[in-house]
């Protein structure tokens, strides 16, 4: 292995380490979501693609589906069930958040709110959104391994548009589409299932799988 990734045993430990504080359902990730799933959820109504990015930089789920990943290749059961927690809990916190955002919404303007471009362009799986997830869990996973990148890579949570789907499901529970939600919910396992298997190449390419974690 080029000398690049000699220490992947110091990298795994550190990696390890941040995403075992960050990928716990703590107070701060629970309020991080509903805001950020908040923040979307109006943007998606407005049909305003800035207050959306705004709303997604914010979303701290990137961080646990990372953690799942890492937990995955070294065997880690008590680790992939406390991120598989993690995760469950940030999504229905998200879809509640914007199911609530929906009905406010209708209450104020006295009618249901209008279904725009932005929410409809989440109600479309498309392979292509699979590999643009594949390709921001492998960057994603290489910033989080190379911490002193982690700051200079704050769109990999962009790319990967995480919450909007959820927040689309959200949205059109609130105006009871059974069509949308389930599109929007496709799309958003689309994405996930495309961060899980890109994050995990990237953290077997940097050499974290070869060995088991001994921690529990």
């Amino acid at each position: 292995m080029f000398n690049f990734f000699s220490s992947a045993e110091r990298l795994r430990n550190k990696t390890f380490n941040h995403l075992e504080k960050y990928s716990r359902p703590t107070l701060d990730f629970f309020l991080l979501t509903a805001v950020s799933s908040a923040i979307i959820s109006i943007g998606l109504i407005l049909d305003n693609a800035s207050v959306i990015i705004g709303g997604m930089v914010v979303a701290p789920l990137i961080t646990p589906i990372f953690g799942f990943s890492l937990y995955l290749i070294v065997f880690n059961i008590k680790g992939l069930f406390r991120t598989l927690w993690s995760i469950f809990l940030g999504m229905l916190l998200a879809i509640a958040t914007a199911f609530i955002i929906g009905h406010f919404t209708s209450i104020v303007y006295n009618d249901t709110f209008t279904t725009t471009y932005e929410i409809i362009s989440r109600t479309k799986p498309d392979l292509l959104y699979f590999l643009v997830a594949l390709l921001s869990g492998m960057v994603g996973s290489y910033a989080y391994a190379r911490q002193n990148l982690s700051e200079k890579i704050v769109g990999i949570a962009i790319s990967a548009a995480i919450v909007p789907p959820l927040s689309v499901v959200g949205l059109s529970l609130a105006q009871t589409n059974t069509t949308f939600t389930i599109s929007s919910l496709t799309l958003f396992l689309i994405n996930l299932a495309g961060i899980c298997l890109g994050s995990i190449l990237m953290f077997i390419f940097l050499g974290f799988g070869k060995e088991k974690e001994n921690k529990s």
